[in-house]
């Protein structure tokens, strides 16, 4: 079993009634609808950060042009022979 905590939130008026029609049309508890709003925004921080990440990354160490080139016309010769003009 999942331990919870509770925690008190204030949001504006119009947020709450908009959450209220949207967890009433899904069928949900209020805990259950916030609880898939916040999973949903920490899933996404993460995405960010290794997004972050990768671009750090590339920028300290970028692909070199010859390796670019290479890769393009591998795939301008894949595409040609799928018939791809």
């Amino acid at each position: 079993m999942i331990k919870a905590s509770k925690i008190a939130i204030s949001l504006p008026a119009e947020d709450l009634r908009k959450l209220e029609i949207l967890r009433k049309k899904l069928g949900l508890q209020r805990s259950a609808i916030i609880d898939q709003a916040i999973r949903f925004w920490l899933r996404h921080q993460e995405e960010n950060e290794k997004v972050r990440a990768y671009e750090q990354g590339y920028a300290r160490k970028p692909e070199p042009v010859d390796e670019i080139k290479a890769l393009e016309q591998l795939a301008v010769e894949a595409f040609e022979e799928e018939g791809w003009q």
